[in-house]
């Protein structure tokens, strides 16, 4: 029966075969009674190779522990294989097991040999609360003309309003797009509106999928994981990569809804088709008594008064996807209160539900 290929062990096909017939002349015996193994000249002309090769194999295989050499003669024995084949097998194992350990350094190395090491390069990965923060806050500081941002937890560090207002006074135009969860804390629409009030504009949506900053166009941060514990985020001022990011923004800002009182709310570009989309998908509130149909005269008179505060408010967190909780939350108002102020608001627009509310709304530009 032919031996398996000895190759995982370092044993090439023609050791395999030196092997086999020193192996198979183990239990040979010279006229003394004495073990006489084969010498390099037998296993050659048993073999059919030239005695350099076949001592090679012989020395390669004594080397592995397989066989052994007699000590007085030029004769090869083999050790027992049920004992000298699984400790070859064992080593090799055990060797395997040290190289893949070597692996993370190997491609720490291969990384750090691809790394720009120049200050000049242009994209690099933070990790930690620290550098990420350190670098939301030179983004800040560095804009000039143009700040854009995704508004989403986890958050690194604590919001900074002030460094924001100083931005906004040196001219900055500043753009944000907040997420459902972004204004689930207590106070933090108010402190939408406050900074609205200083010149952000805001929009805000049902989700996002990360956490992004730009400034001027130029260098770009954006989250690369969600783990609270350990952020990570890419800083890039590669010109294609900060493009498209800021092409991303923009795609997300025209399908987000402006915030009720921040500059540009009133006359912004929004895509209502994603707006009516995530309205049919929210929690549907239908009114248990038939919703009133206006008069063509009471509805021109309502289409000509202009939304309240506390109306434009309540139809941007619902357009938004908010839950009713978190809706009541920072309305500062009771559930049972928010489902009068719904029903009260839908009569008015003469809907049953969300979906219709948000589409007369829309139409009567309201939102």
């Amino acid at each position: 029966m032919p031996l398996p290929s000895f190759a995982a062990l370092g044993i090439d096909d023609v050791a395999v075969a030196v092997y086999r017939h020193v192996v198979a002349g183990a239990g040979l015996a010279d006229a003394a009674g004495a073990a006489a193994g084969p010498t390099p000249q037998a296993v050659a002309r048993a073999v059919h190779l030239d005695e350099a090769t076949a001592l090679a194999a012989l020395e390669r295989l004594r080397s592995l522990g397989l066989v052994q050499r007699s000590a007085g003669g030029e004769g090869y024995g083999a050790v027992d294989p049920r004992v000298a084949v699984p400790a070859v097998v064992a080593a090799r194992a055990d060797a395997l097991v040290e190289v893949r350990a070597a692996v993370p350094e190997l491609g720490a190395l291969f990384d750090e040999g691809r790394r720009p090491h120049d200050a000049d390069e242009l994209t690099r990965v933070v990790v930690g609360h620290a550098a990420v923060g350190d670098w939301y806050s030179r983004l800040e500081h560095r804009a000039t003309t143009d700040f854009v941002a995704f508004d989403r937890p986890p958050y690194v560090v604590a919001s900074n309003e002030s460094t924001q207002r100083v931005a906004l006074g040196r001219g900055v135009r500043w753009r944000a797009v907040y997420t459902v969860a972004s204004i689930s804390a207590d106070g933090s629409w108010q402190g939408v509106h406050r900074l609205g009030a200083d010149g952000e504009e805001a929009r805000i949506t049902h989700d996002l999928p990360v956490k992004l900053a730009v400034a001027d166009r130029r260098v770009a941060l954006v989250s690369i994981g969600h783990d609270p514990d350990r952020p990570e985020a890419l800083v890039t001022e590669s010109e294609p990569l900060v493009a498209a990011l800021h092409d991303l923004f923009e795609a997300r800002w025209r399908s987000a809804l402006p915030v009720p009182g921040t500059p540009g709310a009133g006359g912004a570009a929004v895509d209502w088709a994603a707006v009516a989309a995530r309205l049919a998908s929210s929690s549907t509130v239908t009114l248990t008594s038939g919703a009133t149909v206006p008069s063509r005269d009471q509805e021109a008179r309502l289409a000509m008064r202009p939304p309240t505060p506390a109306e434009r408010d309540l139809l941007a967190l619902v357009a938004a996807g908010a839950t009713d909780e978190v809706i009541a939350g920072q309305l500062g108002i009771s559930s049972r209160t928010l489902r009068r102020r719904l029903h009260a608001l839908f009569d008015e627009l003469g809907a049953s539900n969300r979906f219709h509310a948000g589409v007369e709304a829309a139409r009567r530009g309201w939102v």
